[in-house]
């Protein structure tokens, strides 16, 4: 009788069951199909999450943030272990184990919640919580509720557990209009979430549960509590090991408050280059499967990253000045940038840097100067335009001089000789166009040059003169394949001389000039600096330089103090990067081509009668050889000598009459004593034998010394001193030849 109650009691209590879960079904079909059921929307999610894949030159991801929307995505991979598994712990610890609904915890609340007859726990997963965030409001209710769970468990079926986490960190809300790990990192920390220790992902972790209650800045001493609690959570659940517990509960919380500058880095101009290149939009292209390679080198990214935030170059307001820093490979491959602050990476004047692709190359190129070239540094009137210099004027000075000093009126005489439309020419061969005016040689082109166009001019310096487009991206692959593949469309802009001479003068700018804090013993840097400012401050202090390996510009922009120019900050930044690049691997000095040849060029005719002319031993230029001085300096040959007498040891000495100035020298035990002359004679008291030689000095310049002299003293017993005991008494013939 017993088991027959039992069978009907086991029986009717499976029946209620079906017929409550097939009333819930019968629900939830309802629900799914009425007005107040949100449809799953991949859209929603993929403004904070993208497919796409950004590889550097080695084909490894890169784990950069991308910049999105109001969104900082930054993928999973990027961040410690530790940073992503806090918020597990602290969240939703059997986030891994269940299916976006975790039944045990519904249970938990909806026992506490009766209990305390309120609605405060609603046991929410990652999953649901992401739901919420990108499909829902937040109002509590069992409507939204209904639809957090079916929703939840719709997304674990279209993605992994590591995209629903990844997506889940990138749209978490901090406060401070802070959303996402990345952009809280930067608010709260002032760095990237990479860079989050167990502490600080530990607070951010323990933040979202009310983010005005637990901030750093707002009540330290909840949020130290809450921390621990986290720890603590971390702790039990083996994310982290008890001595890493240890020092992370004694690690002090530095509210880091984050000086706001705008930041794009490299994956942000590869967005931008993809998007322009397909004409599609960046959430269009973060909606796609492309995988992008790019040029990036990882460990030159990861440098200049690293220095710009090490950098304290200040602005007139005591911040961060606005920077912008690109290195390619001399082909156009940009290897690494950084663009911070409002005014980087925009069009603005270049200043000098731009004076050798606009003014001197294109004059070399077109055999109008030579690096020996004379031109008079003086105040000049060019139809009303007035520049003038930096350190006041110079007077005679060769070419490779203007350009080391950075002299403004050489460069507008050169300019005015090649003529703007020439320069034009050249110029949009190098991708910067529009017309121009002398202001040109200043570096002031009409609508000003971004940093990728500066970069392209002297990457084609590096390149033997031969132009390619700049850009980041290599090839795009889609799900049927390569969609695009950059081509170099390499353009011939300056013949190899003239490059050469060009780049032998960028060198010495570097050696000698305004660029000399980027010299290294190790290896050879051609570059040029550029300042634009007046004596009130400077707005823009770059230089763009190239090795044999890479081309780089650093430039700095936006409200500058005067001691901000290109010989100083950016030259110090770009050194550090150079030394850092090349520490194992170091570029081969630059090659002469063929075409080119070293003279030697007296400097007496160069400077005083401003010919160019050859000689044995002068100051060295180089030259094009279809374009070099043939003439040959007049060598003068002197062959002058000191006519000497002597009577009762009193030597006179006598000059010859001569174009330049006689001075005459007594040598005594190796000591040279200056004698006075009269009309190129002068006479000089014998007390034992002396030695005497002449300088002859024309201009100030000693050209000629004559042969030495030597004039005997004679003394009483001189005579007998001359002839010893044991030798024969000179004959009648040996008397004959004396005197």
């Amino acid at each position: 009788m017993k088991k027959r109650i039992w069978k009907i009691f086991g029986i009717t209590t499976a029946l209620t069951l079906l017929l409550v879960i097939c009333a819930g079904a019968l629900c939830l079909y309802r629900f799914e199909h009425s007005d107040a059921f949100v449809s799953f929307d991949k859209d929603k999610l993929n403004e904070v999450y993208t497919a796409l894949t950004v590889l550097d030159d080695e084909g490894q991801v890169i784990n950069e943030p991308l910049y999105l929307n109001k969104y900082k995505q930054i993928p999973l991979s990027a961040l410690h272990d530790y940073t992503y598994m806090a918020f597990v712990a602290v969240e939703d610890k059997r986030f891994f184990n269940h299916d976006g609904v975790d039944v045990r915890r519904i249970a938990g609340a909806a026992l506490h919640n009766l209990k305390s007859r309120s609605y405060k726990e609603g046991a929410s997963t990652i999953s649901q919580q992401l739901i919420k965030n990108t499909h829902l409001d937040n109002s509590k209710t069992f409507k939204r509720k209904l639809n957090e769970i079916l929703l939840a468990k719709k997304l674990e079926k279209e993605y992994c557990k590591t995209e629903i986490l990844e997506m889940y960190v990138n749209t978490i809300y901090f406060g401070r209009s802070a959303y996402g790990i990345e952009t809280a990192a930067n608010v709260y920390f002032n760095k990237s979430a990479t860079d989050l220790t167990v502490s600080e992902s530990a607070v951010l972790a323990g933040m979202i549960k009310a983010p005005n209650v637990y901030a750093p800045d707002k009540n330290p001493d909840k949020c130290r509590t809450r921390r621990n609690t986290v720890l603590k959570l971390m702790s039990e659940q083996n994310i982290i090991d008890d001595e890493t517990y240890a020092a992370a509960l004694d690690e002090p919380i530095t509210y880091n408050p984050q000086i706001v500058r705008p930041e794009r880095n490299y994956v942000y101009s590869v967005m931008r280059e993809a998007c322009r290149l397909l004409n599609m939009t960046p959430l269009q292209l973060a909606k796609s499967d492309f995988v992008i390679e790019t040029y990036c080198n990882r460990q030159t990214q990861k440098e200049l990253c690293r220095l710009a935030a090490n950098d304290r170059t200040k602005n007139k307001d005591g911040l961060q000045a606005d920077l912008s820093a690109v290195v390619l490979n001399n082909d156009g491959g940009i290897q690494a940038c950084i663009l911070r602050g409002e005014t980087s990476g925009s069009g603005r004047q270049a200043g000098s840097a731009l004076k050798p692709p606009a003014v001197y190359a294109p004059a070399l190129n077109e055999k109008i100067i030579t690096q020996a070239s004379l031109i008079l540094d003086e105040e000049t009137d060019f139809n009303g335009y007035k520049p003038t210099n930096a350190g006041g004027y110079n007077g005679w000075t060769t070419v490779k001089y203007a350009v080391a000093k950075s002299l403004n009126i050489p460069a507008v005489k050169t300019l005015n000789a090649l003529t703007l439309p020439v320069s034009e020419k050249y110029l949009t061969k190098l991708g910067i166009t529009g017309e121009q005016n002398l202001s040109l040689a200043l570096g002031n082109a009409n609508g000003g040059v971004d940093i990728f166009q500066l970069a392209k001019c002297y990457s084609a310096f590096a390149n033997d003169g031969k132009c390619n487009d700049v850009g980041f991206i290599k090839n795009i692959y889609g799900s049927d394949g390569l969609i695009y593949s950059r081509e170099k469309n390499e353009q011939r802009v300056f013949q190899s001389a003239a490059n050469y001479l060009m780049t032998d003068m960028l060198v010495n700018t570097v050696e000698t000039g305004t660029a000399k804090k980027l010299k290294n013993p190790r290896y050879q840097v051609a570059a040029k600096t550029g300042t634009v400012g007046n004596a009130d401050g400077n707005t823009d202090a770059l230089v763009a330089g190239y090795t044999t390996a890479n081309t780089f510009v650093v430039w700095y922009s936006g409200e500058l103090n005067n001691d901000i120019n290109g010989a100083t900050a950016p030259c110090a930044f770009a050194s550090e990067l150079l030394s850092s690049m090349y520490e194992e691997h170091i570029p081969s000095d630059f090659a002469p081509p063929s075409g080119v040849i070293r003279l030697d060029i007296d400097k007496e005719n160069l400077y005083d009668n401003q010919l160019v002319t050859r000689c044995d031993s002068g100051e060295k230029f180089w030259f094009d050889k279809s374009n070099q001085p043939k003439d040959f300096a007049q060598t003068v040959k002197y062959d002058y000598h000191i006519e000497a007498y002597a009577t009762d040891n009193v030597a006179k000495l006598t000059l010859p009459d001569v174009d330049g100035l006689w001075q005459l020298y007594r040598k005594t035990e190796g000591k040279s004593e200056l004698l006075p002359l009269t009309d190129n004679t002068a006479m000089a008291i014998l007390d034992r034998d002396e030695t005497f030689y002449a300088e002859l000095y024309v201009k100030n310049k000693l050209v000629y010394t004559t042969p030495s002299v030597t004039v005997y003293y004679v003394s009483d017993t001189k005579e007998k001193e001359d002839f010893r005991d044991d030798e024969p008494f000179p004959n009648l013939t040996d008397f004959w030849y004396w005197g």
